[in-house]
């Protein structure tokens, strides 16, 4: 265009100085006149002609910069892009960009075939995007490339470029790294739906797959099964070994559960010590059965982890679908209380749901609500059983027993609401409770004359493990002013299956402050002779089933008799829970027992009841000795 205006612009000029020369009369020469004439015309185009080109150098100045900034932009932007023609070959890549080398490009490249994308691409994929860019339309989707080890993602859309007749032009590719936040979406849906620690699918995961299950059974009228499994002893095991014994133990029972189950079967970790096995609708009833009793078996083998011989059993649960309920939520519910059901009878067992069940669970869940609120509503009342010495007949003491009166539940019984509340926790603040009013009711009979008597409390485990029992005795003599000798703990064999440091050094400190202790109920439970040796108890009990048929079973007879001898050994004190005639009571005073307590001298009574008791005792005992 330039070449032309000076083209243009000399011909001008000639033209001119040709008019000047032919055409104008001066007293100056022609020929002068017209070179001059020509001479300016030229200069002066020129200049404008310099300028002309002055302007386009800067417009071209500034597109080459616009197209720098728009490389940049694209080079370093978050999207590969890619110009193809109507043949698919590329007129443009920027082949700067990071992404471009997992598309496969090089600069050597000379053909781009988006449909020859054979290995990562499949048909589907391919026919969909054929068919978006013959409509004219814009496709979006996911490109997979790379292997399984170092996998690549490209969040790909591909747009056509039309003209005003709605033809094809171009097609322009843009194509987004979405590696690092699908491996991150990956890792949230592992940490969202599978537990930690086993890799088995969790709670979550457990739920959407049972409910899967059901809308396709819904369907097909068929039915399915699941199994509720829960760990027996994992606590105690876990106070005694620690967390990482525990966790071991999760981890290799995992093992042993998947070995049970088919591939298409969905075994979940739920949480803790519980899991859950869905069967598929080809299991029956007996099939179950099988699998359970199975499943009990591999449980029960023993764990051996870091010199640790470890022997737990499982309780398990199981519930069918559509018999014992239509949605998710139910099934799991009714497999745990079969399961809760299974434990209730000693674990290492399963059990099916039965309609009974439910009525168990409801009223468990009524019972844990209710005794939260039980000390502020003043329902718990403390009875007192007499405790008498065999040598002279004396009243030496009380066991303090708990009663709940709540006449909604029908006055539960110990028996009843005392594993709840130290499954729920609740354990710790009642056993407060009962230790604060104890003390207080028998220096409350002392200070009104009443003879010095001890009294014995039952403290739970988990006031030792989880509460602080230290601070709870000093704070209960410390109100009532009971003399610490005054107070005896009565302890269940249980505890010491928790043989810590922690645990032997609170009795250290228990004894350093003047508190007897008791070991309660034994010989039921699972202490071995050693903790007597370990622990500084004063007194031993003898459970009420050896006592119950000492006068006609010689057994029983040659068991107390060797309960005794070996309390004596360690100068412990003997009490016999469970008396009800005298030919039990002369049978252990025969042999040497301290202590008794049983109907027949009293059951346990409320405060203002034992009272009248112990007076009626005590005239009747001194008209004796006049």
């Amino acid at each position: 265009m330039g070449y032309l205006v000076l083209a243009i612009s000399l011909l001008i000029s000639v033209a001119l100085a040709a008019a000047s020369y032919f055409g104008l009369k001066t007293d100056y020469q022609p020929a002068l006149l017209a070179l001059a004439v020509l001479t300016s015309c030229t200069v002066l185009l020129s200049f404008s002609f310099c300028i002309y080109l002055e302007l386009q150098r800067g417009r071209t100045r500034k597109i080459l910069a616009e197209n720098r900034k728009l490389t940049l932009l694209l080079e370093h932007g978050s999207s590969a892009m890619l110009l193809l023609n109507t043949d698919l070959e590329p007129e443009y890549i920027n082949y700067r960009h990071p992404s471009i080398e997992k598309l496969g490009l090089d600069h050597s490249s000379h053909a781009f075939d988006i449909m020859k994308w054979e290995k990562y691409v499949s048909a589907e994929t391919k026919a969909l995007i054929r068919e978006a860019i013959d409509d004219g339309l814009t496709w979006q989707g996911e490109l997979w490339f790379g292997d399984a080890d170092q996998a690549q993602y490209l969040q790909t859309t591909i747009s056509p470029v039309v003209n005003s007749e709605d033809q094809l032009r171009k097609i322009v590719v843009c194509c987004d790294d979405i590696s690092e936040h699908k491996a991150i979406t990956d890792r949230l849906f592992i940490r969202e739906h599978y537990n930690v620690l086993t890799g088995l699918p969790n709670r979550q995961f457990a739920l959407r797959s049972l409910h899967s299950a059901i809308d396709k059974c819904a369907a097909s009228k068929h039915e399915f099964i699941i199994v509720h499994i829960d760990l027996d002893r994992i606590r105690y095991i876990n106070e005694s070994l620690g967390h990482h014994i525990v966790d071991k133990i999760f981890i290799e029972t995992a093992e042993r559960l998947r070995r049970c189950v088919r591939d298409e079967h969905i075994l979940a970790h739920l949480g803790a010590d519980e899991f859950l096995i869905l069967l598929d609708a080809s299991n029956c009833h007996d099939e179950a059965s099988i699998l359970a009793e199975s499943l009990c078996d591999r449980c029960r083998s023993p764990f051996y982890i870091e010199q640790h011989e470890v022997t737990i059993s499982a309780s398990i649960g199981l519930s069918q679908y559509p018999q014992d309920g239509s949605d998710g939520n139910t099934l799991m519910r009714r497999a745990e209380a079969a399961m809760f059901n299974a434990k209730s009878q000693g674990g290492d067992r399963f059990c099916f749901y039965n309609e009974s069940m439910s009525d168990q669970a409801d009223r468990r869940l009524e019972l844990e609500n209710q005794l939260r609120h039980a000390i502020t509503r003043n329902e718990f009342v403390l009875n007192y059983q007499p405790v008498i010495n065999l040598r002279n007949n004396q009243l030496v003491g009380v066991e303090v027993l708990l009663r709940w009166q709540n006449s909604e539940l029908g006055n539960p019984g110990p028996d009843e609401f005392i594993h709840i509340a130290e499954h729920s926790g609740q354990i710790i603040a009642i056993g407060t409770w009962v230790l604060e009013q104890a003390c207080q009711q028998v220096m409350t009979w002392s200070r009104a004359g009443f003879p010095a008597l001890n009294v014995a409390v039952n403290i739970s485990s988990k006031q030792f493990i989880d509460g602080d029992i230290l601070a709870s005795v000093d704070r209960a003599l410390k109100q009532s002013g009971l003399p610490a000798a005054q107070l005896e703990l009565e302890i269940t064999e249980g505890l010491l299956l928790n043989d810590t440091p922690a645990i032997r050094d609170i009795f250290k400190q228990l004894k350093a402050r003047g508190v007897h202790l008791s070991l309660d109920d034994f010989g039921t439970g699972y202490a071995s002779l050693s903790y007597l040796k370990r622990y500084p108890f004063d007194t031993l009990k003898i459970d009420r089933s050896f006592v119950n048929d000492i006068d006609n079973c010689q057994d029983s007879i040659t068991l107390t008799n060797a309960i005794i001898a070996m309390a004596h050994s360690f100068d412990m004190r003997v009490i016999a829970e469970g008396v009800e005639n005298l030919n039990q009571r002369r049978i252990l005073r025969e042999r040497h027992c301290d202590m008794v307590q049983g109907y027949l001298y009293s059951p346990a009574l409320p405060a203002d009841q034992f009272l009248e008791w112990a007076s009626r005792y005590g005239e009747m005992q001194y008209s004796r000795h006049v």
